[in-house]
């Protein structure tokens, strides 16, 4: 089977590079828009975007304003900011659950699954204090987030912490880019040849239904 297939044909090496698609304002011509666990991007943090040339309903002249929006946007609004992290964070989820099925022995499957739960923790941090840490590893995020947990968090996120932090020293070696990359700085290389990653996937699964829970999230109506 041709790779790519599901964009119809047989891409070839050969064919022409659409540059006009590095372009964020000359995307806005096709009316086309990210889904994140069903729900139209467009529909994100418009309160912060009114105005702005991402919110254009057509550009009628491309060449002409064609660098005129880099694709990032500031001054965020904080509901917004946090409905933002919140549809990240669910439709990493989202992926994840598809790639335990499809890809269940993958590194991929493994570094989709510990970015998701990377997420969640910044989502929460984010509700909780207003700002979310900076920084990648998990050992840090689960202690800054439940180092004092309320006394509505329940028991059953007995254990979260201690695991995040094994993990972070035993498997990733306090490399957070550790299934990202074949190889990082100092000389040093992924070495998890013996790594079972369903199990991985399985703890990184449990752990994202805890934070989901806390989150008030777990509703099975928000995935597909």
């Amino acid at each position: 089977m041709a790779l790519f297939s599901s964009f119809g044909g047989n891409l070839s090496y050969t064919d022409v590079l659409q540059l006009d698609g590095a372009f964020a304002a000359a995307h806005t011509n096709y009316g086309k828009s990210p889904v994140f666990v069903g729900c139209d991007g467009r529909e994100l943090a418009k309160d912060s975007r009114l105005g702005s040339l991402s919110e254009a309903e057509h550009i009628d002249d491309v060449p002409g304003c064609i660098r005129d929006f880099c694709g990032t946007e500031s001054g965020c609004k904080k509901p917004d900011q946090i409905d933002l992290w919140k549809h990240y964070w669910l439709e990493y989820v989202n992926a994840f659950d598809v790639l335990t099925s499809a890809l269940p022995d993958s590194v991929v499957t493994a570094f989709v699954g510990r970015q998701s739960v990377e997420l969640g923790f910044k989502y929460l941090l984010l509700v909780r204090t207003g700002k979310s840490l900076l920084g990648h590893e998990l050992g840090k995020l689960s202690r800054a987030l439940l180092r004092e947990p309320s006394e509505t968090d329940g028991d059953y996120l007995g254990y979260v912490v201690e695991f995040c932090e094994e993990y972070s020293r035993y498997i990733e070696g306090r490399r957070p880019e550790y299934f990202r990359y074949p190889d990082y700085s100092g000389n040093e290389f992924f070495s998890g040849n013996r790594l079972d990653i369903r199990w991985l996937s399985y703890n990184f699964a449990l752990i994202l239904l805890k934070l989901m829970h806390l989150a008030g999230l777990d509703n099975e109506e928000l995935f597909l």
